[in-house]
């Protein structure tokens, strides 16, 4: 189980070598066979959405005959969709003798997480963010200039010096906030590399030839592209067609290229990892929903995380640089030194209340849904963390009653009375 298609994919192309080395069938998703019976070693994989979706039916199996195991992917963004979608699914496996294990970047609380799956003590392990196979060093550099063009020209220095100053051979993996700024930035680091550097080969390595440089070039299907590639700086995300991206991700791979720059919503499926990782802001501007108005938006702690696990772990020590506006330090270093908070999202959005209205149509069974919601994440965090949700005190059943409550007074229309 993964919270997005990207996961479920990545998940897919990792485990094809071992389903067929260990004679396993691998399907991916399909919401009419989900629920079947396989007649041979099989592992599925659903994203949570799909889950939920199968399991939002009224006629739910009392069990899922055939399931041993289920792995629940990233549990760090445990979403609504997620939480329900899980929270259903232990439900219907409660009579049988299915497994359920959880992976997750550090959190700050794994305990609650380990219960709510019904993971014993001893099967837990927890290591905070530190605890690493080898070294990370992290560095941090603020700025008081507003999200705009000036503020990533300022932040191209520090980012080009940062590469500059590495071991001879390391690359980087720099995170911009979104597609139309990759290319901004590249014209930004090239400019630093040729002043600073006296060179016109920007980040290609002397080990390189024009000639090998120039037969990739060729290649390339958009030749917007070669400007940047003949530089050693190539770009990843979906924007960029599939072959041209593979290409500059084989550049990579073999050191052609030595900074590759992603925008934030391509961190969940970049391939590839880098000894330098470099965040360029953590702010990115979305129209509000509904309307033409922009907005200023932080990155969440899961992205920041994402990008962090992307520096290398292979030989030697990682870098990890963070550019931020300043009064935001303190707030990602205390996460990203302590691990991640996971709360319950039930109570913040609609995906609950969708569920009771397809489950219960106006016929809603407050027992009912208060003992499905024993089930959830919640149930676990509004005994741990009562005030989070609004509660003073650590009463699970009185609480998940109250939560029930809230919830068919929203939903109730207009004029209609209450029971």
């Amino acid at each position: 189980m993964t919270p997005t298609k990207a996961v479920s994919l990545e998940t897919m192309s990792e485990l094809w070598p071992g389903s067929q080395l260990f004679g396993a069938r691998l399907e991916y998703e399909g919401t009419d066979s989900l629920l079947t019976p396989p007649m041979s070693r099989t592992i599925r994989i659903v994203t949570a959405a799909t889950l939920l979706e199968v399991l939002s039916k009224q006629a739910l199996p009392t069990n899922i005959q055939g399931l041993r195991l289920v792995v629940c992917e990233n549990l760090e963004r445990l979403d609504s969709v997620y939480e329900l979608g899980l929270s259903l699914l232990k439900i219907v496996t409660q009579s049988t003798s299915a497994r359920f294990v959880g992976l997750s970047a550090s959190v700050n609380d794994p305990a609650d997480l380990a219960n709510w799956l019904d993971v014993e003590p001893a099967a837990l392990s927890s290591f905070r963010p530190q605890d690493r196979d080898q070294s990370l060093t992290m560095s941090s550099q603020t700025f008081a200039i507003p999200h705009s063009v000036s503020l990533f020209k300022a932040m191209a220095g520090p980012a080009h010096r940062a590469i500059q100053y590495s071991p001879p051979g390391s690359q980087a993996l720099i995170f911009v906030p979104s597609r139309g700024q990759c290319r901004s930035t590249a014209i930004n680091l090239v400019t630093r590399c040729t002043l600073d550097m006296e060179t016109t080969r920007g980040y290609i390595d002397v080990n390189i030839s024009d000639d090998l440089i120039g037969g990739y070039c060729a290649r390339l299907s958009d030749k917007a592209l070669v400007d940047f590639v003949s530089k050693g700086v190539g770009f990843f995300h979906p924007g960029i067609g599939k072959s041209d991206r593979n290409l500059m991700l084989e550049m990579y791979a073999e050191g052609s290229i030595r900074v590759l720059i992603v925008p934030k919503d391509s961190c969940w499926i970049v391939p590839v990892r880098a000894a330098i990782v470099i965040v360029m802001g953590t702010q990115f501007v979305q129209n509000q929903e509904g309307s033409d108005i922009r907005q200023i938006l932080d990155y969440s702690l899961t992205e920041l995380v994402r990008m962090q696990s992307h520096a290398v772990r292979y030989t030697g020590s990682g870098q990890f640089h963070l550019f931020c506006q300043a009064e935001a330090l303190e707030t990602y270093s205390r996460f990203l030194g302590d691990g991640l908070p996971v709360e319950s999202q039930l109570t913040e959005t609609k995906t609950l209340q969708s569920w009771v209205k397809s489950v219960f149509h106006h016929h809603i069974d407050k027992q009912r849904v208060v003992d499905a919601l024993s089930f959830t994440f919640l149930a676990q965090r509004v005994i741990s963390n009562p005030s989070y949700y609004g509660f003073t005190n650590r009463n699970q059943d009185e609480n998940l009653s109250a939560i029930v409550d809230q919830l068919v007074e929203a939903m109730r229309e207009p004029g209609e009375a209450s029971s």
